[in-house]
């Protein structure tokens, strides 16, 4: 009886050891490397769904980059023409400086016949004023015609031109650049023709083309300079004086009656009331009893405000010395 509870006391400790070696092989041996294994798979799902949403952001930026760019070509205007000749580019460059041209000169550079497409270039040089010529840039860049200016250089110039027996000062620019006249081109480069209405639509009735659809001016830039840079502010010379105004420095205050002032000058006796011009200005006050006309002059930028006084009066008297009266003796 003894023996047999000995036994079944070792079974039970050797059952026990046992069992305490395989928890702790199991504890500290085969769970910290699957625990291991599996934070590892766990990193690696994390790293595998950070890709996807990444891949998932790009294709929506890619989706809509692409939607930009499709939106773009189907909105294209410009017109590439098949074929091209040099005449027919020096006859649309001349139609649009038909005026505020002094002269224009076109020069064929050459041309060149690529692949995908062929370019006409041409030097222009000549002289204008400076909005007539912003206004053919304008036109060269925002018409249907396929076309582009570069390399402009422009320089200042100041005409005095004659009219008549008068001088005119002309405020002018003198120009240079190359224009590139484009043609040919694969299927589907030029814009589309359509059947559209075209009220209101310059630049395709420009172009010389009705079918087209209209262009919204509110996308092109504007058609008018805002300022004129080459127009000095200050000048190195005052204007002519064109329309003969009186010139209140030079001409002589003769009198100062009802409100009008008369100035006598190389062209005889001229009235003149307030607000009325005079070469460089306006008159702005006329004092009687001051004897005296203001005038504010634009002296090439600078304003001025001249006094013309009366000569008459008090100097008139001093003069010509004090006067004694004596009472007649009659």
């Amino acid at each position: 009886m003894k023996r047999d509870i000995r036994r079944n006391l070792l079974v039970l400790t050797g059952c026990l050891l046992c069992t305490i070696l395989l928890g702790g092989y199991v504890t500290y041996v085969r769970q910290p490397v699957e625990l291991e294994r599996v934070k590892k798979a766990e990193q690696l799902l994390r790293l595998k769904n950070a890709e996807v949403s990444s891949l998932l952001l790009e294709v929506n930026s890619s989706r809509e980059k692409a939607d930009e760019a499709y939106r773009k070509w189907q909105g294209r205007y410009k017109i590439m023409p098949k074929t091209l000749t040099s005449a027919e580019v020096v006859g649309y460059l001349n139609s649009l400086t038909q005026e505020g041209f002094e002269n224009f000169d076109v020069t064929l550079v050459g041309v060149e016949n690529k692949p995908d497409y062929g370019t006409y270039t041409f030097n222009v040089q000549g002289r204008a004023y400076y909005a007539s010529l912003y206004r053919f840039v304008w036109d060269i860049e925002n018409n249907r015609n396929f076309y582009r200016a570069r390399d402009l250089a422009l320089s200042h110039i100041d005409l005095i031109t004659q009219d008549g027996d008068k001088e005119r000062m002309q405020v002018m620019v003198s120009f240079s650049m190359n224009i590139d006249a484009y043609f040919g081109g694969p299927d589907g480069m030029s814009a589309p023709l359509e059947v559209a209405a075209v009220q209101g639509d310059s630049a395709a009735a420009r172009s010389g083309n009705p079918l087209l659809p209209p262009v919204p001016m509110d996308v092109l830039p504007s058609q008018r300079p805002a300022i004129n840079p080459f127009f000095p502010i200050v000048m190195e010379q005052l204007p002519p004086n064109t329309y003969g105004l009186v010139d209140v420095e030079s001409a002589t205050l003769v009198s100062i009656s009802g409100g009008e002032a008369v100035f006598k000058d190389e062209k005889g006796y001229r009235k003149l009331g307030i607000g009325d011009a005079v070469y460089l200005g306006q008159i702005t006050s006329i004092d009687p009893r001051g004897e005296r006309v203001v005038a504010r002059l634009n002296k090439g930028g600078i304003i001025d405000e001249v006094e013309i006084e009366l000569q008459t009066g008090e100097r008139f008297r001093q003069a010509l010395g004090p006067l004694q009266l004596a009472p007649s003796l009659q």
